[in-house]
């Protein structure tokens, strides 16, 4: 079960990357211009081979070590989201104030560490604290205030969607290691509530929200705000079942924006067709029933548990993504994980597999030692 559960992630996340980087040869002249064609194409592939190095030292980490320096880690990723909130250090791109640059530092998204701090310090949080799982105080209340606070960090970064998905994610994890859902029902109900309240006072998301709802029709008191996806559906039709051919596409030549990073896959649709596109969805398939197995297989605690955020933090933005780029969702401006470029999404999207595999590796240790005869002593470690 473990060898197939890495091999499904593996070759998944092989065949997304590498689809990626074909794309990104395709759109990388025209996104960052004719003087230097290939320049996104360039820094991508470093950082693919980069993260890959680093994150095949990183899944030789047991999750019971990660789990010690938790506390260490969720502190960090605090302090660096904090800083999307201080003037000359914090970077606003297109209205929102999710990016940071640090001296002799590459300029970074601190909510792409934030995201996976958090669902490492809720899986901490339950393995540690086992008895209270299904408790009102300490097995909701407390973990999720505790949770709450990168959530809220990344919301008022103007990040919504990104805090959506990990409230989520964490609200995923919470079921599996067994909170009582009359308990999480309320919550997600009162989420719903105040989420659609803040869209409703939000200008922009109201107009996109609007936008949306008549995005066939397309007037022109929308074409500014649903450009981008009417342009996607425009690729989409244009592509058919086969596509135009790699690197023929049209809607690339500056009708679409952002073409290489949030609505990569329109060009995908365009270029190489249905087929392919239906091709990408079967991956983050696998890429799930991977993340799953390994969380199943998996089991203590700590690790069952973030598996499962993990796997939900790489299937929910690419569920968003293709939703919003087919138009069944609002815009939303999330990267399809693993293929759109961006440094930092690719990095920490690696990495996640990087940590997923180094449960699943354990979970092979420790069945190899029971094979033997070999029965571990539960431990409880102290954070």
């Amino acid at each position: 079960m473990s060898r197939l559960a890495a091999t499904l992630i593996l070759i998944s996340v092989f065949f997304l990357v590498a689809a990626g980087l074909v794309m990104l040869a395709s759109t990388s002249a025209w996104a960052n211009g004719l003087d230097q064609p290939q320049l996104l194409l360039t820094k991508q592939v470093g950082i693919t081979l980069g993260a890959s190095l680093t994150g095949c030292l990183l899944h030789l980490i047991k999750p019971e070590v990660l789990r010690r320096f938790t506390p260490w880690l969720f502190i960090a990723g605090i302090f660096l989201l904090f800083l999307c909130y201080i003037p000359g250090v914090s970077v606003s791109v297109n209205g929102a104030s999710r990016w940071v640059k640090l001296p002799a530092i590459p300029q970074f998204q601190p909510s792409e560490i934030g995201k996976i701090v958090a669902l490492m310090a809720l899986a901490a949080y339950y393995a540690k604290n086992p008895s209270v799982i299904r408790t009102w105080w300490k097995g909701i209340v407390f973990p999720g205030g505790i949770f709450a606070i990168p959530v809220f960090l990344i919301f008022f970064e103007k990040d919504m969607d990104t805090a959506m998905a990990l409230s989520v994610a964490g609200l995923a994890l919470m079921i599996c290691v067994g909170a009582k859902a009359r308990f999480l029902i309320p919550i997600v109900m009162t989420g719903m509530v105040l989420g659609s309240m803040v869209i409703m006072k939000d200008e922009t998301r109201r107009k996109r929200i609007d936008a949306w709802m008549q995005l066939e029709q397309n007037p022109k008191e929308h074409q500014d705000v649903n450009r981008q996806q009417f342009r996607s559906l425009l690729a989409f039709g244009n592509g058919g079942p086969e596509g135009v051919g790699l690197g023929n596409g049209i809607e690339k030549h500056g009708y679409l924006p952002e073409a290489h990073t949030d609505f990569i896959f329109p060009v995908i649709g365009e270029e190489l067709g249905l087929y392919f596109t239906l091709g990408i969805l079967f991956c983050y398939v696998l890429f799930g029933v991977g993340g799953f197995l390994i969380s199943m297989n998996t089991p203590e605690i700590y690790g069952r548990a973030l598996a499962i955020g993990l796997t939900m933090m790489i299937l929910l933005p690419a569920l968003i993504n293709i939703g919003v780029t087919i138009g069944s969702l609002p815009n939303a401006g999330l990267p399809l994980p693993f293929v759109s470029y961006g440094g930092t999404s690719l990095l920490f999207s690696i990495w996640t597999v990087a940590l997923l595999l180094g449960i699943n590796r354990q979970n092979k240790i420790v069945a190899s030692k029971e094979s033997e005869g070999y029965i571990p002593q539960p431990t409880v470690m102290r954070l």
